[in-house]
């Protein structure tokens, strides 16, 4: 009888175990290959407690905690601001780095983790769960294999709503310096990652950003107009001061089109393909024909667990991680684009000036202040 392989089991240390955020990262964290070693808060109450429910050591000091404990992989879950400051300082410690998006609250933060990680030859993955999310894949793959054939509009609609007791859950959120942003940098970070994740990251975008709602300092909507290299175009909006269906992604081809949904994919397909309609067709009124395209897709949680399971294998197989550190800059430039492009009144070229921005961003930080 043979034996049985055990999975290597990776060492894990996380910064920030007092965010809410922890409890959906739970059942990553008590699977067989995680062994937690230790966590850091800077809320030594809060922080006893979840070292003391997960069963291992606390930290006050984050830092003398990667000295200490020497972790495989460092996840962190403070809020934005302290992200790269962070992740730089885990990278250089020798650990993997697992982040909560946004990854960095501007482009040029973003760029110096991605620099670190070269570096230091360790991985940087992104908490984009919603890239592993089953229906998002099967689109990505009738996509791939130019079922909808050249793609020519893009729309997506999306609302997040949140009452004004969310924003007072902690003092970072929604501000110029705790974020970088609003709704942007928070909840449109997932829609505006499987917008890259399905179509490539954008070449220009004109946008408008508004506070229709919320007492807060940044943005709670957002409107941007987008343009790809192929020459497709698309539209996105995207608030927390709405209540509507929580997201909707239509792409539009020239022989056929999806629907995308939490849970939802739908597509149809044309009879004749619009490149050689527009030649062949000798009746000028008759329009093509669209019947529905079946989809099928495989299994999978879309949740933090495939997150972590993906980064095992880039680290234990070398294979290749899904939602990576370029990733997560391809969505926060986008994110990073739209506010440049509304404060300063005309379309941005991709790519976004990161000196340009950080001079913004610095300016509506003084206003604020």
């Amino acid at each position: 009888m043979g034996t049985l392989m055990r999975q290597p089991r990776l060492r894990y240390a996380v910064i920030g175990a007092g965010a809410g955020i922890l409890n959906a990262h739970r059942p990553a964290l008590a699977l067989p290959e995680v062994d937690l070693a230790a966590v850091a808060d800077v809320n030594a109450s809060v922080g006893r407690q979840r070292a003391e429910e997960l069963g291992c050591a606390f930290y006050g000091d984050y830092r003398q905690m990667l000295a200490e404990t020497g972790p495989d992989v460092v996840v962190i879950f403070t809020p934005p601001f302290l992200h790269a400051s962070m992740a730089i300082d885990s990278l250089r410690a020798g650990s993997h780095v697992l982040i909560e998006k946004p990854m960095a609250v501007q482009v040029s933060e973003a760029d110096a983790m991605l620099d670190a990680a070269r570096q230091n030859q360790r991985l940087l993955g992104v908490f984009f769960q919603h890239r592993f999310r089953p229906e998002v894949n099967a689109a990505r793959q009738l996509l791939q294999q130019q079922v909808l054939g050249q793609i020519q509009r893009v729309e997506l609609i999306a609302t997040w709503p949140r009452p004004d007791s969310y924003f007072k859950l902690a003092s970072w959120r929604a501000t110029w310096w705790g974020e970088g942003g609003g709704i942007l940098t928070n909840q449109a970070s997932h829609n505006l990652d499987v917008l890259c994740y399905l179509l490539g990251q954008p070449t220009r975008v004109v946008a408008w950003t508004r506070r229709l709602l919320h007492a807060i300092e940044t943005e709670d909507t957002v409107q941007a107009m987008l343009e790809w290299s192929d020459g497709a175009l698309g539209m996105l909006h995207i608030s927390t001061a709405e209540a509507d269906r929580p997201e909707r992604l239509k792409i539009v081809g020239t022989h056929g089109s999806l629907e995308l949904g939490p849970g939802e994919l739908t597509a149809q397909i044309l009879d004749v393909d619009m490149r050689d309609y527009q030649v062949h067709c000798s009746d000028p009124y008759e329009s093509p024909r669209a019947r529905p395209y079946e989809v099928t897709w495989e299994e999978s949680t879309g949740d933090h667990v495939a997150v972590y399971r993906d980064f095992h294998q880039a680290l234990l197989n070398g294979t290749d991680l899904r939602s990576d550190g370029i990733h997560g800059l391809e969505e926060l430039e986008l994110a990073n684009a739209i506010n440049y492009s509304s404060y300063n009144h005309r379309e941005v070229l991709f790519p976004l000036d990161q000196l340009d921005y950080a001079t913004l961003l610095e300016s509506l930080r003084q206003q604020n202040n």
